[in-house]
């Protein structure tokens, strides 16, 4: 490192020595090794405090943090509401901002933290609350970026600068980590405790000198450095020897603070912290987490083997393991790896580590040893396996744990409760499956009330894959869900926020519900809600909820969300005795207010355009159904008086014309004569009326296509309107004829084809469905390629 710094002027030398009253001592975060001199360094010294960067206002968590019941990695989450518009002064909701500070076994400043719990002596977290550093950071500047992992400690000013580019440059390596792996993590167990602190004191001192001071004050470095060290003063005068653990980005700072500002008194409810499991996946940079570093899992097993009993062996053991390792999860999957593939792989690390002058190999020497001996051929698509199970080795699937009495949040304790109950397994990062037999199992109904709940609280944790979806009408013919799940540490967090709403799932997704629907704005959105929690179980609350949705049925002007939740609301009706749902709340009665509202409006509906005809079609449909039920069979007279007012109009949209017909001829077969005249005026009329031909026979075949079936005379209208169209007027007409004919089975399709085939003189059993000929396939495909050429290419070419 010297010699790679040596064409830079360090204009001041940050000071380290065991004999001050006040060590400062730098670190990246979740760094082994400068977890591992650390020890040494507290060991050394016998500090009678511990200072840790970090926002103070966790200070009463520090003993959950150290309790030895305790399992990283675990996290503290903050969260602020800024219900008194500090942040911003813009009307509307109130800003939301939320961070994570993860602690792995390997972060240097829990390593602090359980050194202090092991003396005996006092720790603390010297940092600004983190609502203040918030007040303290310009809007879209450090915590306050639009991330959606946001975390508190971020090596960006070490990570992202012209200086460190610079480096890499001039060192050959790749990216900022492996320059760090090489010159910190691996070189760093040859230096004392003192070289490796001027080092990390060096580096950080440049990439600070290579930062303009006005990102520092933008992103609140500046206000968080002065209160630092404001709380380093106050302890230095309590105690005779203070160690200070904080990002080496800051040291400099502490040393030469500016002025702290006024600090803003906040309410103690706007803000909160929680301590919360988390995970490996989580915790790993390439997945997001700006702070991180690369592969967690990888970097927690040199941190074991660093504890071990060939410390000074722990990078060249640890690339072995993987390699191993990896190796035997390829030959699980059928992939052919061999143990002389695995030796040829262990010597190309270390030959590669001694090539790029480092003491040991590391995470960069195992990628490439596995992708030049493992990976067979090409490092395609399919050849790239076995670093995919490398990567997924090196991230790790641990799952942290907190200790009993740790401060969570009902809701949270509630979901824990209930997965026990379910024996829904939250061991490791993976993902696991399970089928429910949710109409003949209760239990089974009951893990999908559970899993709907999540879901309508956006929790992450599950997803349906396939059963009867209600909320959408499909797969209505399944009796059985198969859901994913999977707990992340999105999951606590989400648990976390929704905490307020109710100390169980089932009592935050009723008052989160009731607050949904008071701030719907359709019937559509009202109808929806009351499906999602038919599907929570808490279809008892539509009781409280039915008044709402009487106000959105009356005020909601639009006819396509009036027969949205017509739909929604007879699917409710219809379930009710699938689900278990007999009797919790008069779905049929809400069903007939939405019903008759959809009446009301039904015959103002002959002008809808193109974009929503189709969506007008579907509803008529619907309510044709609906009435076709005995409960609901007093309202059909109602609704084929409104088809009758509707297709009396001029104008009609063609398509919705030949809909409504086909009903009413469904009800009353009397129709027919009219339909037959409206044909002609469609065949028959103008050109005008002609091209609208092809979208009234979509509408007419959408609800009554058995007329082409046993009419002969409807057959023959259809067939005279293609026989005289012009070829312009028949490319016009296409593609709503295709969309027309769409409505009949194959089996039907080929009825129509024969007595069509007839009309003209050929016999039916003449049509016949077979494989194309492979002959008249490649001619085909050479006349495509030769097409292609001649519109892409030069002219000139043969004919093929």
């Amino acid at each position: 490192m010297d010699a790679l710094l040596s064409g830079e002027r360090q204009t001041e030398v940050i000071p380290f020595s065991l004999e001050d009253a006040v060590v400062y001592y730098p670190v990246r975060h979740h760094s082994p090794v400068c977890a591992w001199h650390l020890e040494q360094v507290i060991a050394r010294y016998n500090p009678a405090c511990i200072l840790v960067e970090g926002p103070e206002n966790a200070n009463d968590l520090i003993p959950v943090l150290t309790d030895p019941d305790t399992a990283a990695p675990v996290a503290l989450y903050y969260a602020y509401r800024d219900d008194a518009g500090l942040l911003s002064k813009e009307e509307g909701e109130p800003e939301s901002c939320r961070c994570y500070y993860p602690f792995l076994d390997h972060s240097p400043e829990l390593a602090a933290l359980r050194a202090a719990a092991a003396r005996g002596i006092p720790a603390a977290f010297i940092d600004l609350p983190y609502a203040e550093i918030l007040l303290a950071t310009q809007a879209a500047r450090g915590l306050r970026t639009r991330e959606e992992k946001q975390s508190y400690a971020s090596d960006q000013y070490l990570a992202h600068n012209r200086f460190q580019e610079r480096l890499c440059e001039k060192a050959g390596l790749r990216s900022f980590e492996e320059f760090w792996e090489k010159y910190f993590e691996t070189a760093g167990l040859d230096l004392s405790d003192e070289a490796f602190v001027r080092q990390m004191n060096t580096y950080c001192f440049l990439s600070r000198q290579n930062t303009p001071a006005v990102e520092l004050e933008e992103d609140g470095c500046l206000a968080r450095e002065a209160h630092m060290a404001r709380r380093i003063q106050e302890a230095a005068a309590r105690y005779d020897r203070v160690l200070v653990v904080a990002g080496g980005f800051h040291i400099w700072g502490l040393l030469h603070p500016g002025q702290e500002p006024p600090r803003p008194a906040l309410p103690a409810s706007a803000h909160a912290v929680y301590p919360m499991r988390y995970t490996m996946p989580a915790a790993d940079a390439l997945a997001g987490y700006a702070s991180g570093m690369p592969s967690p899992g990888f970097y927690a097993s040199v941190w074991t083997a660093l504890h071990g009993d060939r410390p000074r062996q722990a990078w060249t053991d640890t690339v072995l393991d993987y390699l191993v390792r990896t190796g035997r999860r390829l030959r699980k999957d059928g992939t052919l790896i061999s143990a002389f593939d695995e030796t040829c792989a262990f010597q190309q690390a270390q030959m590669l580590a001694q090539l790029r002058d480092k003491p040991a190999p590391g995470l960069y020497e195992l990628q490439d040893a596995v992708l030049s001996n493992f990976v067979k051929g090409e490092a395609s698509l399919s050849g790239v396996e076995p670093l995919r199970v490398l990567r997924q080795l090196t991230t790790g699937q641990a799952v942290g744990r907190l200790c009993s009495g740790a401060l969570v949040p009902p809701l949270a304790r509630d979901f824990d409760s209930q997965c026990r109950s379910f024996r829904l397994r939250l061991e490791g990062a993976a993902q696991h499956e399970i089928t429910l037999a949710i109409f003949s199992e209760e239990r089974h109904r009951a893990i999908s009330r559970f899993f709907h709940q999540t879901v309508f609280l956006d929790c992450g944790f599950a997803q349906r894959k396939k059963g009867p979806d209600l909320l959408r009408r499909r797969d209505r013919n399944l009796i059985r869900e198969v859901w994913e799940y999977r707990w992340t540490a999105a999951v606590d967090a989400a648990l976390i926020e929704h905490a307020v709403s109710g100390a169980t799932l089932r009592e935050a997704c009723s008052t989160e519900l009731r607050g949904r629907m008071a701030a719907a704005a359709r019937a559509e959105q009202g109808a929806d809600l009351l499906v999602q929690g038919f599907l929570m179980g808490i279809g008892d609350l539509a009781d409280q909820l039915a008044g709402r949705m009487d106000e959105l049925l009356i005020a909601d002007g639009d006819f396509a969300s009036l027969c949205a939740a017509c739909a929604s609301l007879t699917t409710l009706e219809e379930w009710q005795d699938q689900y278990g749902e007999r009797g919790g709340y008069d779905y049929p009665a809400l069903l007939r207010r939405c019903f008759a509202r959809v009446l009301q409006m039904l015959p103002q509906m002959n002008t809808v355009d193109d974009h929503n005809v189709q969506k007008v079609q579907q509803a008529c449909i619907l309510l044709y159904q609906v009435t076709g039920r005995e409960a609901f069979a007093d309202q059909r007279p109602a609704l084929l008086e409104a088809f009758e007012r509707l297709v009396g109009q001029n104008p009609i949209h063609p398509a919705f014309h030949g809909a409504a017909l086909g009903l009413l001829y469904g009800a009353r077969p009397a129709w027919k004569q009219t339909i037959d005249g409206v044909v002609r005026g469609y065949l028959q009329g103008t050109r005008a009326m002609m091209l609208q031909s092809a979208a009234f026979l979509q509408g007419l075949f959408s609800t009554a296509r058995d007329l082409l079936l046993v009419d002969d005379g409807f057959l023959r209208q259809i067939d005279a309107l293609l026989v005289g169209l012009e070829e312009e007027d028949f490319i016009a007409l296409l593609p709503e004829l295709r969309l027309a004919f769409s409505y009949f089975v194959p089996m039907e399709t080929d009825r129509i084809a024969r007595r069509a085939a007839e009309l003209h003189g050929a016999r039916g059993s003449d049509l016949r469905r077979g494989a194309v000929d492979p002959a008249d396939y490649a001619r085909a495909e050479a006349l495509d390629a030769w097409a292609a050429a001649h519109l892409d290419g030069p002219e000139g070419e043969d004919d093929p």
